[in-house]
C-alpha cells in the first residue's frame, strides 16, 4: 500500500494549503454566520419569517448555483493556466467568466422580481409565508450580477494562490451586513423594522459596497488582473474549452440546487414547524462545512497546478493526503457534533418544546452523514473537477439525487407518510449513492488532464 511521509514535497503541499485552505475556511464560516444570522434575527418575528427567509434564499441559491458552476469551469483553466505561468489566459479566462453570468443573470434577476409570488406559492400554501418571501426576493434579486462578479473575481484569486485578500475585504462586507442586519430587521432611532425584507436590503447594500472595495484594490495595487494585456490573445479556442467546462458544471449546479430547493418543498408541504427547523438546521451545516470548503479548495488549486504542468505523480500524492485528511476530519467533527449537540441546539433556538421533538433526532442524523459529505466534498470539488471531469459529475449528481435522494424522500413524505426524522433519513440517501460512484471514478485516475494543451477549433 503507498505510504505518505513528511517529505519536503509533502510538507511543501502542507504549507500551501495552510495559506491557501485556512482563509477560504475563515471566508466560509463568515458566510455561513451571516446566512445563520439571517435566519436567527428574523427569528424573532416568527416561524413563519424564518420560513420565508428559507424558502426565499433558496431561489438565490439556485442563481448563485448558477455563478458558482461558471466559476468553477473558470477556476479549473486559471489554476492549470497559473501553473504554466500563462497570465494572459488566465485574464482572459476570468473575463469570460464574468461576461457569460451577467447576461445569464439579467433575466433570472428579471423573473424573480416580477414573478416572486408565483415561484414561492410552488414551494408552500401558507400565505403569510409567501408574502414575506416575496418581500426579500424583490429586495435582493437586484444584487445577483454584482455577486456574479465577486465570485468570479474571489475565485481566480484564489486559483492564483492569493485567498488573503478575498479574506479581508469578505470580512469587512460581512461584519457591514450584520450591522445593517440588526438595524434595517429591528429598526433603529426613526427607522422602522422592516423585518425579512430589511435582511435582503442589508445583502444588496453590503455586496454593492464589496464589489466596490474589490475595484479599488485591484487599481491601487496595479494588479495584474488588472494591467496585464490580452488584446493580442486568441480566444476562439479557449472559448471551446470555457464551454465545454461551463455547461457541465452549471447543468450540475443547477440541478443539485433546484434539488436541495425541491427538498425544501417537500419539508414544506409537511408543515410550517418542519419547514422552519429544515430552514435553520441549513446554515449551521454550511458552518459546518466551511473549514473543508476551503481545504477542498486548496486541494482544487494545487492538483490543477499540477495537472498544468503535467505533474501527474505529485498529482495523484496530493490526492491521497487529501482524501486521508478528509476522513479523518470528518469523523472527528461527527463525534464533537454527537457530544455537544445539546448547545449546538441552545445557540440555534431549536431547544424549545415546539422544536425539540424534530430537530434533535434531524441534528443527530446530520451529524452523522457529515464524514460523507466532507469525504463527497473532496473527491468531487477538490480532485474531480481540477482535472475537468465536470460531465461526470453532472450524471452522478443527476443519478444520486434524482434518482434516488428525491424519490425516496417524497415517497417517505407523502405516500408512506413517516416522521420528520425518518423523511430526513431518506434524504441522506444521496450522500451514500455519491460516495460510491465517486470513488470507483477517482480510482480510475481519468482526472488526470492537462487541460492547457492546446485543442481544434
Amino acid at each position: 500500500m503507498n505510504r505518505i511521509y513528511l517529505t519536503p514535497e509533502t510538507s511543501r503541499v502542507l504549507s500551501k494549503t495552510i495559506k491557501i485552505g485556512v482563509p477560504v475556511a475563515i471566508q466560509s464560516a463568515l458566510v455561513a454566520i451571516l446566512a445563520l444570522a439571517d435566519v436567527l434575527m428574523v427569528g424573532n418575528f416568527g416561524k413563519e419569517a424564518t420560513a420565508a427567509v428559507g424558502l426565499a434564499s433558496k431561489w438565490h441559491f439556485v442563481a448563485i448555483m448558477i455563478m458558482a458552476g461558471l466559476s468553477t469551469a473558470s477556476s479549473i483553466l486559471v489554476a492549470q493556466y497559473w501553473g504554466k505561468g500563462d497570465r494572459s489566459t488566465t485574464k482572459a479566462v476570468t473575463l469570460m467568466a464574468a461576461k457569460t453570468g451577467v447576461w445569464i443573470l439579467i433575466p433570472v434577476t428579471a423573473a424573480f422580481i416580477i414573478f416572486s409570488n408565483y415561484i414561492l406559492n410552488l414551494q408552500t400554501r401558507d400565505i403569510d409565508v409567501i408574502a414575506l418571501g416575496s418581500d426579500y426576493l424583490i429586495y435582493a434579486s437586484p444584487v445577483l450580477i454584482l455577486t456574479h462578479l465577486v465570485i468570479v473575481v474571489e475565485s481566480t484569486l484564489r486559483s492564483t494562490g492569493d485567498s488573503f485578500s478575498p479574506l479581508v475585504i469578505a470580512a469587512i462586507t460581512i461584519v457591514i451586513n450584520i450591522s445593517l442586519n440588526y438595524c434595517l430587521i429591528n429598526g433603529i432611532y426613526t427607522l422602522e423594522p422592516m423585518g425579512v425584507a430589511g435582511a435582503a436590503l442589508a445583502t444588496t447594500i453590503s455586496r454593492a459596497v464589496q464589489i466596490i472595495v474589490f475595484l479599488g484594490y485591484l487599481g491601487l495595487r496595479q494588479h495584474w488582473l488588472k494591467n496585464t494585456n490580452i488584446s493580442n490573445l486568441h480566444t476562439k479556442g479557449l472559448h471551446k474549452k470555457y464551454v465545454s467546462l461551463a455547461i457541465p458544471a452549471v447543468s450540475g449546479a443547477v440541478l443539485w440546487a433546484i434539488g436541495t430547493m425541491l427538498y425544501q418543498v417537500i419539508f414544506g408541504h409537511m408543515g410550517t414547524l418542519e419547514l422552519a427547523v429544515f430552514s435553520t438546521l441549513g446554515p449551521f451545516e454550511s458552518l459546518c462545512f466551511s473549514l473543508f470548503f476551503g481545504l477542498s479548495v486548496a486541494c482544487s488549486v494545487i492538483i490543477g497546478q499540477h495537472l498544468g504542468c503535467a505533474e501527474f505523480n505529485d498529482a495523484q500524492v496530493v490526492s491521497r493526503l487529501f482524501t486521508r485528511t478528509f476522513a479523518i476530519l470528518g469523523i472527528a467533527t461527527t463525534v464533537i457534533l454527537l457530544v455537544f449537540q445539546p448547545w449546538f441546539l441552545s445557540g440555534l433556538g431549536l431547544n424549545t418544546p415546539n422544536y425539540t421533538l424534530l430537530s434533535k433526532p434531524a441534528m443527530t442524523l446530520l451529524s452523522i452523514a457529515v464524514s460523507l459529505k466532507m469525504l463527497n466534498m473532496v473527491i468531487i470539488n477538490g480532485i474531480l473537477r481540477a482535472g475537468g471531469e465536470n460531465k461526470f459529475c453532472l450524471q452522478m449528481d443527476f443519478i444520486a439525487m434524482w434518482l434516488f435522494g428525491l424519490p425516496f424522500t417524497a415517497i417517505a413524505a407523502f405516500i408512506l407518510h413517516l416522521d420528520f426524522e425518518q423523511v430526513y433519513a431518506m434524504m441522506l440517501l444521496e450522500e451514500v449513492i455519491k460516495l460510491t460512484l465517486c470513488w470507483r471514478r477517482y480510482n480510475k485516475n481519468l482526472w488526470l488532464r492537462n487541460l492547457t494543451e492546446p485543442v481544434s477549433v
